[in-house]
């Protein structure tokens, strides 16, 4: 179907196809058109029983559109339904004495989960506290401090979003970016 939306792609496979492939394609669209056609009929046969028995169709889950005609709700109901409520964000602030470093390829790194200290540690690579750096690395660990606070206020930000848009909707409490 994404296909026949791009006249340019339409056109490179019309050319490809036979004078007898087209007109297969002709009729297959014919008929998605005419069961198309059927559905629209049927649906304004239904809606205007709706309306013939006191019916609004708002109440058979029917919204109006920008373009003033009305369309199935059913797409926002099933959104809301599954939208699941998102974890509140809390900002944490990085301490530099409970942080652990690893030295790979001669540069110090940050461990940025404690997940990552079992695989570090299988390849051969020791983990340590902050106390136990050693001096030569001790000038990297502000800016590795420094770039994993920018970062984690990046994230904190893109949390927060989530949960306002979230919070609006379900009347909870509206937080503020960093």
């Amino acid at each position: 179907m994404s296909l026949l939306l791009d006249k340019r792609e339409l056109k490179k496979a019309a050319k490809e196809l036979s004078v007898l492939k087209l007109q297969e394609v002709i009729d297959v669209l014919k008929s998605v058109l005419d069961e198309r056609q059927k559905e629209s009929e049927v649906l304004e046969k239904v809606r205007e029983f709706a309306r013939a028995q006191g019916f609004t169709l708002e109440q058979l889950g029917y919204k109006l559109n920008a373009e003033g005609t009305f369309v199935l709700n059913q797409e926002e109901e099933v959104q809301q339904s599954d939208a699941k409520r998102p974890v509140k964000p809390k900002f944490k602030t990085i301490n530099k004495e409970s942080q652990f470093f690893y030295v790979e390829d001669g540069k110090l790194q940050l461990l940025k989960t404690h997940t990552m200290k079992k695989s570090l540690n299988e390849k051969g690579i020791e983990v340590v506290p902050f106390s136990k750096v050693e001096k030569k690395y001790v000038k990297q660990i502000d800016a590795l401090l420094d770039e994993a606070s920018s970062q984690a206020l990046v994230n904190y930000n893109a949390k927060v979003d989530v949960w306002n848009e979230w919070a609006a909707a379900h009347h909870e409490e509206i937080l503020t970016k960093r």
